[in-house]
């Protein structure tokens, strides 16, 4: 008997270390069954059921071991529960390291964006331990593989992963936040639900019109600036429009009648000032009693007063308008086909008075027979009845048709100009070269209705005298273009050379008509005025002279929709010897020679006639609206 239940009690302790430690199964031991006769079961000793008591404690203490009892059912299930965390675990670091990333070369940037697969090994686990321990070093290789995910620019995973997307505080590789996607590709990269969607940095990827980024931020800031600026391409698809719109073809000449499938057309209403123009004094007037008839008028008495010219006239403001048109030749629009016309009309400036002697009237002039300064009058009491008027008139046009091509482009990052939120930029610079013409026409016109009030002498008088020039410019013109892209706002800047020739033209025309009661015929027409004299000043004189046109423009522009941006700029416009009709009236007349002339005259022949060249330029502002298609 005590050898059995030594054996069985054997078999209890080797029937729970029969299997490893991880297998944690637990074994019921049954004991084998006894002869068929009862035994009669009697122990001579005390000893033997203390021996057997001890041997079942021992056998029973040891089925509650950890390792070997029945609690092991729970450390099972433990086990399962860190199992099933490993493996997630080990999910996540699949699930980062996948990520398609950009290949270093790209050999055409129009293609869609190639991507390389990164193979990821399934490491397993071996027990608790070394478990945890890959778990941590995972959890570091995850952190570092997201970094590398920002840093390579490649696409977000899934929206259906464990894992939660990086967040990029700014752009990728140039590239900016548009919105937000619903699963259709942009640009060629995928986008997923909720997730940021990015478009490359370049004004091609935005919405017609809407080149740059108002709401993004950029690295740097105002104190240190942005570095992620970008000259000297045309963007990844090999063309920078800077909120142009394209067509996906290019435009190409038709027989037929056809509309080009992109260009533009600018109109602009113009608000400018010109350099004025100098004039003699034309007319004037005596104040004060008692006045003699051969002082009124004349320059240099102090009781003279100059009523019109003696200084700049036509120094206001001048209204006109300008078009310009275009369209481009190819679908990057690298090169282009425009026009321009202006016109700042015909503005006069004059004076005009009648009067019968009070106030006196007179047109001052130097006499060379007497060597002095001398007056005609016009009104003076008791002598002549008069009227007199003078008019100065100009007028300034210009037309011109260029091509442009586009030799610059740069984007990047930069902040406001006082110092605002930093945002995306971008900009094109032009050449253009072509033809240019100008033409500026201007007069003078002095006219006098004269009345005798002698009796004895009836008559009238109408006397003109007039003085025409203009300059015809015609030349090569080179320039520079430049256009600043940042948000809705747009800065045009043009600095423009024309090199060429000025046609100068001076025509100088006068006439007095006299009516006479007493004579035959009553009407009699001579050519002259006062200080226009036949021999002397009056004909038409033309001559060729070399010019420049340098031209300096600035406008600011806001994008009101796609197609429609409206503009406020400011042109000035130089041009170099010019005639104007002020410069070419002589004040030196001959008595002798104003009509009716009785021969033999008498002394020169004066007023004469001389080119005399000046410097002529116009600035000012203009007001109106651009349209692309």
């Amino acid at each position: 008997m005590n050898r059995s239940v030594v054996a069985e009690a054997q078999s209890i302790l080797i029937a729970g270390s029969r299997y490893p430690p991880h297998v944690r199964r637990i074994h019921f031991v049954h004991f084998p069954a006894f002869s068929r006769v009862k035994p009669v079961l009697t122990f001579r000793c005390q000893t033997h059921i203390f021996l057997a008591v001890a041997v079942l404690f021992t056998a029973s203490t040891s089925a509650a071991d950890p390792q070997y009892g029945a609690s092991s059912r729970r450390g099972a299930k433990s086990a399962d529960r860190n199992a099933s965390r490993n493996v997630r675990s080990t999910e996540r670091v699949a699930r980062a390291s996948w990520q398609p990333s950009r290949r270093e070369n790209h050999e055409n940037t129009d293609s869609e964006p190639q991507l390389e697969e990164t193979t990821v090994k399934l490491v397993g686990f071996e027990d608790d331990n070394r478990s945890r321990k890959r778990q941590a070093n995972n959890r570091r290789t995850n952190q570092q593989r997201v970094r590398q995910v920002a840093a390579n620019s490649a696409p977000l995973p899934p929206s259906d992963s464990i894992i939660d997307p990086p967040v990029h505080p700014g752009h990728l590789d140039g590239q900016i936040p548009t919105g937000y996607g619903s699963g259709t590709p942009i640009n060629g990269m995928p986008s997923y639900d909720s997730d940021v969607v990015y478009s490359d940095g370049s004004c091609d990827g935005l919405p017609a019109g809407q080149c740059g980024c108002d709401g993004l931020s950029c690295d740097g800031g105002c104190d240190s600036g942005c570095d992620s600026i970008s000259c000297g391409g045309c963007g990844s698809s090999g063309c920078s429009m800077c909120g142009e719109l394209a067509s996906p073809n290019a435009w190409r000449p038709c027989l037929t009648l056809c509309v080009p499938q992109d260009g533009w057309v600018n109109f602009e209403y113009l608000l400018w000032w010109q350099d004025g123009m100098d004039l003699p004094p034309l007319v004037t007037s005596s104040v004060g009693p008692n006045v003699p008839a051969t002082q009124s008028g004349v320059l240099g008495q102090a009781t003279t007063r100059t009523l019109f010219g003696g200084d700049d006239v036509l120094t206001d403001n001048f209204d006109g308008g300008r078009l310009r048109f275009g369209v481009w030749l190819d679908k990057c629009h690298t090169w282009g086909l425009g026009a321009e016309y202006f016109s700042i009309g015909s503005e006069s400036e004059g004076f005009s008075q009648t009067s019968t002697g009070d106030p006196t009237l007179s047109r001052p002039f130097f006499n060379t027979e007497t060597n002095q300064e001398d007056a005609q009058l016009v009104a003076f009491p008791g002598i002549v009845t008069g009227n007199v008027t003078a008019t100065a008139t100009s007028r300034l046009s210009g037309a011109g048709v260029h091509l442009r091509h586009l030799r610059n482009c740069c984007e990047g990052c930069t902040s406001g100009l006082f110092c605002g939120c930093a945002g995306h930029f971008c900009s094109r610079t032009e050449a253009i070269f072509g033809y240019r013409g100008l033409q500026l026409t201007e007069s003078i016109t002095i006219q006098e209705d004269l009345v005798s009030n002698d009796t004895g002498n009836p008559g009238s008088f109408d006397i003109m005298d007039r003085f025409e020039t203009r300059n015809q410019f015609n030349g090569f013109d080179i320039g520079w273009l430049n256009r600043r892209t940042r948000g809705f706002w747009t800065l045009d800047t043009s600095l423009r050379l024309a090199i060429g020739n000025n046609k100068q033209t001076v025509r100088v025309n006068g006439s007095t008509e006299i009516t006479d009661p007493s004579a035959t015929p009553n009407v009699q027409t001579f050519e002259g005025g006062l200080l226009t004299q036949n021999p002397g000043n009056i004909g038409v004189f033309e001559r060729n002279e070399f010019a420049v046109v340098p031209e300096l423009g600035a406008t600011l522009g806001y994008q009101l929709t796609d197609h429609l941006r409206a503009t406020i700029g400011y042109t000035f416009i130089y041009w170099s010897n010019v005639v104007r009709p002020g410069d070419h009236i002589d004040r030196d007349v001959n008595p002798n020679l104003i009509p009716p002339q009785v021969p033999p005259i008498a002394g020169a022949a004066r007023p004469g006639f001389e080119f005399d060249t000046t410097d002529y330029w116009v600035q000012g502002l203009s007001f109106g609206g651009e349209y692309r298609w």
